[in-house]
């Protein structure tokens, strides 16, 4: 294949990709939207590979993470230097899938390397890198699906890969990939319906507000908190800390009171003049039952000092987590609350209004992955949206209009047994990470090692 052919397979795929995501959200293309990448760097060297690989992640990236123009005011330029870092995750994965390809020819595998490379690099970049960013993987763009609750949205991402790997070889291996993509397909489309709640659910409402303050904010649940169980409001509604103001205090206890009603909000806990927790708090009446530190900070911005447990609070209203927007944007923290005891989710969000409606649009999607995989309820209240309340199986069931105050009231109800995914699932791209890294550490090794042996006997 000529070089000119790779590049037109490579832009092509880059640009599929990125219809994946908000604003199209083309969500069923993310089984075939890397195909041509696979097709385009099969067979090339590992600097061709890579430099391929590379074009398609700033392209990639460049499009879907345009939204960033907007967090930055002002900073429009900041979308290039973050486009090329996580562009170069690309190149590194290109490279290695070429010496895969190379080593292997075709086959079995050289499609179950490249899977494994694949998801060693995701995770990196997703979970461990300094700037990690879990968005925008192929596992997120399919959605959740009856692997979610098994193996996680990684797992998503491995099997689409491995199917497209194999669709990308010859003769039965492409047969088997096309049909591991079309199970993946499936696996979303014929998840469960919305899950039916009982009588025995409990009601939630939900605030969608930004640039509404203190007694204003609280009351504008009002309408509808007298058949609620508990009032939830987005992440920094109270950007001073309550507990050190009397008013507010008063005023969230009289209303909780008065409601019959817990109420879980988004605030900060002082620490000193500088310093702070974001926190989510739960009271009932004028008593605090919880607070949550937000574990994972957002970067770029003063977000406070990261917390380090993930536990939920024990209420009259049963046992619920509440983590704070970007904590579930990773695994980690739905889970070790679900693990902990954690029966649904009571989530404040921020999402300004300002960062635009594709960054909350592609948020949103992290929220639905969270709860599939642990089999849990989840109220999301955010600031300008998507105020969202998402079942068991990842299925959005009720939302608010983005960029609209709005207050969302829906039924949920409590659950008890682990998933899969809870227990030890979550372990599998830990593994994936491990052995992919392995085995191209080996190979990379053999490789030059054959080169030096070549370069002696000359």
């Amino acid at each position: 294949m000529n070089l000119t052919l790779r590049l037109i397979l490579v832009v092509a795929s880059a640009l599929l990709a990125s219809t994946v995501f908000a604003p199209l959200s083309w969500w069923f293309l993310a089984v075939v939207a890397w195909i041509p990448l696979f097709v385009g760097i099969h067979g090339t060297s590992a600097k061709v590979g890579g430099r391929l690989c590379l074009l398609h992640g700033v392209i990639y990236f460049g499009i879907t993470m345009a939204w960033i123009t907007k967090v930055f005011v002002g900073m429009s330029w900041a979308i290039v230097p973050l486009a090329f870092i996580m562009a170069f995750f690309s190149m590194f994965f290109g490279a290695g899938y070429a010496a895969l390809s190379t080593r292997y020819q075709k086959g079995w595998l050289v499609a179950l390397g490249g899977a494994c490379w694949w998801l060693a690099v995701e995770m990196v970049r997703a979970e461990i890198f300094v700037l990690k960013f879990p968005w925008m993987t192929p596992g997120v763009g399919l959605g959740p699906g009856w692997i979610s609750p098994v193996f996680g949205v990684y797992g998503i991402s491995f099997f689409i890969v491995l199917g497209g790997m194999l669709v990308a070889q010859q003769g039965k291996a492409r047969i088997a990939g096309g049909v591991l993509l079309l199970a993946m397909l499936l696996s979303t489309i014929l998840r469960p319906s919305p899950y039916k709640v009982g009588e025995d659910g409990l009601r939630v409402v939900a605030v969608q507000a930004e640039g509404v303050y203190g007694d204003n904010l609280i009351q504008m649940a009002d309408p509808l908190a007298g058949e609620a169980d508990i009032v939830l409001y987005p992440e920094y509604g109270f950007t001073m800390d309550v507990r050190q103001t009397k008013h507010l205090y008063d005023s969230f206890a009289e209303f909780s009171r008065k409601h019959d009603a817990l109420m879980v909000f988004g605030t900060v806990t002082k620490l000193d003049q500088e310093s702070f927790y974001n926190t989510a708090l739960t009271m009932d009446g004028d008593q605090v039952l919880g607070e949550h530190y937000k574990n994972h900070t957002v970067h770029f911005f003063n977000d406070g000092i990261a917390g380090t447990e993930a536990k939920p609070v024990e209420t009259r209203k049963g046992t619920f987590g509440t983590p704070i927007c970007f904590d579930c944007d990773y695994e980690d923290t739905v889970r070790q609350m679900t693990g902990k005891g954690a029966e649904y989710f009571i989530v404040p969000s921020l999402d300004a209004k300002h960062w635009g409606l594709q960054e909350h649009e592609q948020h949103a999607e992290l929220f639905r992955h969270r709860a599939a995989e642990n089999g849990r309820w989840m109220m999301v209240a955010s600031g300008s949206g998507m105020t969202q309340l998402i079942d068991p199986y990842g299925n959005r069931v009720l939302s608010l209009p983005l960029m609209e105050e709005g207050i969302l009231s829906g039924m949920l109800e409590k659950r008890k047994g682990l998933t899969f995914f809870t227990r030890a699932g979550w372990l599998f791209p830990w593994i994936v990470l491990v052995v992919g890294s392995a085995w191209m550490l080996w190979l990379m090794g053999s490789y030059y090692g054959q080169k030096k042996a070549q370069k002696i006997g000359s």
